[in-house]
C-alpha cells in the first residue's frame, strides 16, 4: 500500500476505535439500568440489539488493527 493509503487505513482506525468506544459506553450506559428482577422484555431486547451493534463495531476496529499491526510489522509497503 502506498502511503497514502497507509494514513487513510490509520485515519479509518482511529474512527473505528471511537466507534467502538462510543458503542461499548452506550452498553455500559444500558446495564448499569439493570434491576434486581430481570428487565422488561422490551428493554431486554435493546440491550441484545446494542450488544450485536458493540461487537460488529469491535469487529471492524479488530480487522484494521489487524491490518495496521501488519503495516507494523512488515512496512507498509510491503503486502499488508
Amino acid at each position: 500500500m502506498s502511503h497514502a493509503e497507509f494514513i487513510d487505513l490509520h485515519t479509518s482506525g482511529v474512527a473505528a476505535m471511537r466507534a467502538y468506544f462510543d458503542q461499548a459506553e452506550k452498553t455500559a450506559v444500558m446495564l448499569a439500568k439493570c434491576t434486581p428482577g430481570p428487565l422488561p422484555f422490551v428493554e431486554r431486547l435493546t440491550l441484545a440489539s446494542q450488544e450485536i451493534a458493540e461487537n460488529s463495531a469491535h469487529a471492524d476496529y479488530l480487522g484494521i488493527k489487524r491490518r495496521l499491526h501488519d503495516a507494523a510489522r512488515l512496512g507498509y509497503e510491503g503486502d499488508c
